[in-house]
């Protein structure tokens, strides 16, 4: 991950931090919520009910079990222990900030049922680190899909975006909620990228160094 895109979800996230429960932001997160509300359509509910369950734990768990056993199948078992670490690990650091935050959800006409607190959304922040880092080892490691970069980065970006915006057209998020679990994400995927390769390195470093000693 650049370092541009992290240290700036870094300073967006810290910013709506401090801004949460600010009159500004609730106006505005307001505003976002009804206007999602007047463009409900039978066709946008199904469309967006879609996306949300696409970023639901009942939909990534299975997928993420499956990734990573066919990742061991073929012997890749530091990318699917870490495929795992980025799976749980951002769902409890999601936990931990949403305890420290402590907002609640809108209180509007929500067309599905959600429980606990809003910031940041979970959908967003598990949905950015789950396809980014799936990405990651797409592309860089197992060197798939190569000649077709920007159109997967681009799969990725449309497939986080729709997750994150059905949570708010749904009514269970607001704006500044999703906004702040994508900056999340990147921060937390970030970290997994760095400690991936701080293990990858260092287990290169130890094989050639036996190797050197036979």
């Amino acid at each position: 991950m650049k370092k541009t895109i992290f240290w700036g979800s870094l300073l967006f996230f810290a910013l709506l931090a401090v801004m949460v429960n600010s009159q500004l932001l609730e106006t505005y997160d307001r505003s976002i919520i009804l206007f999602f509300e007047k463009i409900r359509t039978g066709f946008f509910n199904g469309f967006f009910y879609l996306f949300t369950e696409m970023g639901s734990i009942k939909t990534l768990l299975p997928a993420a079990v499956l990734i990573s056993i066919g990742l061991a199948v073929k012997r890749h078992y530091w990318e699917a222990c870490f495929f795992m670490l980025a799976f749980w690990g951002s769902r409890g650091a999601n936990h931990l900030l949403k305890g420290m935050f402590e907002r609640e959800r809108p209180a509007f006409n929500s067309l599905i049922e959600a429980g606990g607190y809003s910031f940041p959304s979970g959908h967003a922040m598990n949905a950015t680190v789950f396809f980014g880092f799936l990405f990651y080892l797409f592309i860089y490691v197992l060197h798939k899909g190569n000649n077709h970069f920007t159109a997967w980065r681009l799969t990725v970006i449309v497939l986080v975006t729709l997750i994150a915006v059905s949570r708010v057209y749904l009514g269970v998020h607001y704006l500044t909620d999703v906004i702040a679990g994508a900056c999340a994400g990147l921060l937390f995927l970030g970290l997994v990228v760095y400690l991936y390769r701080f293990v990858v390195s260092r287990k290169s470093l130890r094989q050639q160094a036996m190797g050197k000693n036979e």
